[in-house]
């Protein structure tokens, strides 16, 4: 039998979510069209793909999305394409070099879906990042393809606030590039160390974030990872946005990240949770940098849950809370300011990170007059 919009939309959160690799949700999509299941979450349960209450779980955000008429066009070979190809247990039973080309003393400091992050040292000395793809992705050609990509993309970014590439190459089976090693801490960390930041601090960070984040826009590239741990506080001051493994650029068809809508659910726009490229765009980002900063000054994200499911569900369907009434202490504009970057309709927020940033340096500006007021009474 034909594999239906609900069964599509199973296989796209399993997909997203990391629970399927590419090579299963294929096979399940093959035991749907053969009749030897009648939807995915029964293939997925039956064939041990999945345990039965998380497949309950997918099967019902997919049944409320298929009822919204929700990611329609995605076809199952694009879904399968998207999937991640290596297993989803035991990611880091690989073992990595100490060197690679002229770098060495590695030592593992991050590790994402998209690549992992080394601390080095370039032979002159220089104490560099390394993003380096990991082995299991090697054994496609399109994820070779796609980090090359990645390396194109971010080189382009000359900017202050994005972090900047040195270097890159292929060392055996190994594929990698450096880049500045940011010696500081990203916003995420600082939230949880402090609760939530003050509103001024918050705005300054996300608004110095968002000067990077407009400067890729205006070369066509979309971010698709706004988050406070892709936003690294040096401790100079300096602002950077990182990691660019998810990007896309709009002139191309070839996205430089696995996945029709890979991301982190809680920052995610509700159109990349709904799938189909064509409407993720700049106003995605804009999403996203406005969850940013709502969880910079409040402290939590708009959208929590016990389950990755649940949290795409209320991302799509619920009304958050307005920043203001989370934290008290937020202040009215700044309220205000991350509402308008957070409202669902995209056609509703700001049009540009631009006009984004002119409140933002607004709300600056006049808080801190505020405080240079209280300093003199």
């Amino acid at each position: 039998m034909p594999v239906n919009r609900y069964d599509r939309l199973f296989a796209h959160i399993a997909s997203i979510t990391g629970l399927l690799t590419a090579a299963q949700i294929e096979q399940l999509f093959r035991a749907v069209e053969a009749g030897e299941a009648r939807d995915m979450a029964t293939a997925a349960s039956r064939g041990g793909a999945l345990a039965g209450d998380v497949s309950a779980a997918i099967a019902i955000l997919a049944s409320e999305l298929a009822s919204r008429r929700i990611a329609e066009n995605i076809e199952p070979a694009t879904i399968v394409a998207s999937g991640k190809t290596g297993p989803v247990k035991n990611r880091d039973s690989q073992l990595y070099p100490r060197a690679l080309g002229e770098y060495r003393n590695l030592k593992q400091v991050a590790r994402g879906a998209m690549g992992i992050i080394f601390r080095g040292e370039h032979r002159n000395g220089r104490v560099v990042a390394l993003k380096v793809l990991p082995v299991q992705m090697v054994r496609e050609p399109q994820d070779i393809e796609r980090f090359k990509r990645e390396v194109e993309t971010i080189t382009s970014l000359m900017h202050p606030n994005i972090v900047r590439v040195f270097d890159f190459g292929q060392d055996e089976d190994f594929y990698y590039y450096a880049m500045e090693f940011l010696d500081g801490r990203s916003l995420r960390e600082l939230v949880q160390d402090r609760g939530h930041l003050s509103p001024f601090h918050a705005a300054e960070i996300v608004r110095d974030a968002a000067r990077g984040l407009a400067y890729a826009h205006q070369h066509g590239v979309i971010h698709r990872d706004v988050k406070p741990s892709n936003v690294m506080i040096c401790k100079d001051g300096q602002v950077k946005l990182v990691d660019f493994g998810l990007a896309f650029q709009k002139a191309s068809d070839v996205l430089t990240a696995t996945g029709i809508s890979l991301g982190t659910p809680a920052y995610m726009s509700p159109e990349q949770i709904e799938g189909g490229r064509a409407e993720v765009n700049e106003r995605s980002d804009i999403y996203s940098l406005g969850v940013t900063l709502y969880e910079a000054a409040t402290g939590h994200r708009p959208f929590e849950g016990d389950n990755q499911y649940d949290v795409m569900k209320r991302v799509l369907f619920d009304v958050p809370q307005a920043a203001q009434e989370a934290n008290p202490a937020t202040p009215p504009e700044l309220s205000r300011i991350i509402g308008k970057a957070m409202a669902k309709n995209p056609t509703e927020r700001y049009a540009s990170v631009g006009d984004m940033i002119r409140d933002l340096d607004v709300f600056l500006e006049a808080t801190g007059k505020q405080k240079q007021r209280g300093a003199v009474g």
